[in-house]
């Protein structure tokens, strides 16, 4: 039986504003909060220092275009801590609201988290709140690490199904309906629209949202969203991998003497140069053809070999089984590879991996557990048993990937996603082919685009940063479409470009791309228009991936029998042990 979620303390945590005589209040009790003593916290201010610890937690080192940093932020603080029948989890739900009425804008939004963070607080709770929403956000009971996930294991190594489930799916509902009651207790009514909001990972819990809660909110923002986590964990590990198969550490430096040279190849194809590659699938740039090129890094010249080219081109390429076939996808071209690619150098000037902490921490928590197995020393056939077993025991539960989102259309919501196509963390592609996925089981695009749309970002990293303009106000657009009914046709994006010129577009709906007119300042959205895309790309795309089977579990350790794996995907067959593949 699902254990259902019940107050375990009850605490009201209301920040509340200075009484005339020195004091203070905190309210207590969720059915007795009086509207008409609302707090606020003085002088709140959210540092850029803060923002940029988030988003290096998550291995994205952009450059940032607009930290945002607010203070003076009135508000009232309510924290609830909940528990479930069965279980000796204690999630904290945390609510901030506008103080009063007057300074309400009617809605409700919750936030998502990033990492394995199932909330992030602070960061997503000021921006929400200064634009006048009662916002909430939730730990999943595990705390607001983002890269650790320790917590998924029990003492004595057995996998904390209770808190996996919470952090997968079920803090969502949760916040989500404590936050709609306490606003409604607190100003008196209920929010006349709901809202999800959140990037990375808060995009799959966005997805989530839709195909499991489709009637809670009324729209749904989810850029840059990680639907396939299980396949996601894994596959950012494959770089790492590549380059430990081929025996070369390659640098930052020689890296970004690729990308350049990538850049350079196709950058001209939306008619400007402009530094950024707008549509990488039509790309044709071969690494190999760099063999023998000379590079400098550190003031020293080198020379390319055919074992670097090598390397990039497996990383662009993806993982694949032993039989060639592409089971995830690889970094676009013009995308950096230093994240997932990322080395370290000693001063005796030796070179050392260094995997991300997503996919690392993903494996030995849940897949070895034992968090102190050293990854880098896996050998291919070590990661395809892996992935065999990602996809067999939590595909089920943490991946949102499920294409039927009749309920959430029929609800009446609407789905609004953007990723950035310079997305170095969380490939692009898979987001296309999840709609893609969708467009063939609810009857083709034109039905699909009535509630859902998706819009790509060419230039832009991982939830924001790179050289592309950046979506400016995507919640925005997507409360117009909800509210009035104005389906977004584009979005309004911009940056700020090394020059320190304005640089906007108007980006697509997908599968728009934007081209260059020919005549007018480039550096304007009015010189751009759509033009259909086409939806192939110069790499064969992987396979979908399959509805994995219900939870096991049974214990399984690395091994190397993977060939079963790669004989059934040849052979069309589903293998009986679970394997992603059709």
């Amino acid at each position: 039986m699902r254990p259902e979620p019940r107050c375990s303390e009850c605490l009201i945590c209301c920040t509340t504003a200075r009484m005339p005589d020195g004091t203070s209040e905190a309210f207590s009790g969720v059915a007795t909060l009086p509207s008409d003593r609302a707090g606020y916290t003085q002088n709140f201010k959210i540092a850029p220092e803060e923002f940029a610890e988030y988003r290096s937690a998550l291995a994205v080192l952009d450059s940032f275009h607009a930290v945002p940093s607010f203070n003076d932020l009135f508000f009232c603080q309510v924290k609830i801590y909940l528990n479930h029948d069965g279980s000796d989890d204690k999630t904290l739900v945390e609510v901030w609201l506008p103080p009063n009425e007057k300074l309400w804008n009617g809605r409700f939004q919750a936030t998502g988290g990033g990492g394995f963070a199932t909330g992030i607080f602070d960061t997503a709770l000021a921006p929400a709140l200064s634009q006048g929403y009662a916002a909430s956000s939730t730990d999943g009971g595990h705390g607001t690490q983002y890269t650790d996930l320790s917590w998924s294991l029990n003492p004595d190594g057995t996998v904390n199904w209770d808190l996996l489930h919470n952090f997968a799916t079920r803090s969502l509902a949760e916040q989500i309906t404590v936050g709609k009651s306490i606003a409604e207790q607190y100003y008196g009514k209920k929010p006349h629209h709901s809202y999800w909001n959140g990037c990375s990972q808060g995009g799959r819990q966005g997805y989530v949202v839709a195909q499991k809660y489709p009637h809670l909110v009324d729209g749904i923002l989810a850029a840059a969203p990680a639907i396939s986590l299980t396949h996601l964990a894994m596959g950012e590990f494959w770089p790492q991998l590549v380059m430990k198969e081929a025996g070369i550490w390659m640098s930052s430096c020689e890296l970004d003497f690729f990308l350049q040279k990538a850049i350079e190849s196709c950058d001209m194809l939306d008619g400007v140069s402009d530094g950024i590659i707008t549509d990488p699938d039509v790309c044709d740039f071969d690494p190999l053809h760099m063999i023998g090129k000379t590079f400098y890094c550190d003031g020293k010249e080198g020379e390319i070999t055919q074992a670097m080219a090598d390397v990039v081109r497996r990383i662009e390429e993806g993982p694949h089984t032993p039989f060639k076939r592409k089971i995830w996808h690889g970094l676009p071209l013009g995308t950096s590879t230093h994240f997932l690619a990322a080395t370290t150098t000693s001063t005796e000037g030796m070179r050392a991996p260094v995997p991300i902490p997503i996919s690392s921490n993903y494996m030995q928590s849940l897949l070895l557990r034992d968090p102190s197995f050293n990854v880098t020393k896996l050998t291919y056939g070590d990661y395809m048993s892996l992935w065999a077993q990602s996809s067999y025991e939590y595909g089920w539960l943490l991946d949102a990937d499920e294409p039927n989102l009749r309920n959430f259309q029929e609800s009446g919501g609407k789905l609004l996603t953007w990723h950035g196509i310079n997305d170095g963390v969380i490939p692009y592609h898979n987001t296309v082919r999840y709609r893609e996925r969708v467009e063939m089981v609810m009857g083709g695009a034109q039905k699909v685009d009535s509630f859902y749309r998706l819009f790509l970002a060419p230039g832009v990293g991982h939830c924001n940063g790179g050289p592309g303009p950046v979506p400016q106000d995507p919640l925005g657009a997507l409360v117009d479409w909800v509210e009035k009914g104005e389906a977004p046709e584009t979005l309004e994006a911009s940056t700020v470009n090394a020059q320190g010129d304005l640089v906007s577009r108007d980006l697509c709906a997908w599968p728009g791309k934007l081209k260059y007119m020919g005549i007018g300042d480039a550096k304007r959205a009015s010189s751009w228009s759509c033009v259909g895309g086409t939806k192939q790309s110069r790499q064969s795309r992987p396979p979908l991936v399959t509805r994995t089977p219900k939870r096991t579990t049974r214990e399984v350790g690395v091994t190397t029998n993977y060939s079963l794996v790669d004989e059934m995907v040849e052979n069309g067959d589903q293998p009986s042990h679970g394997c992603l593949l059709r």
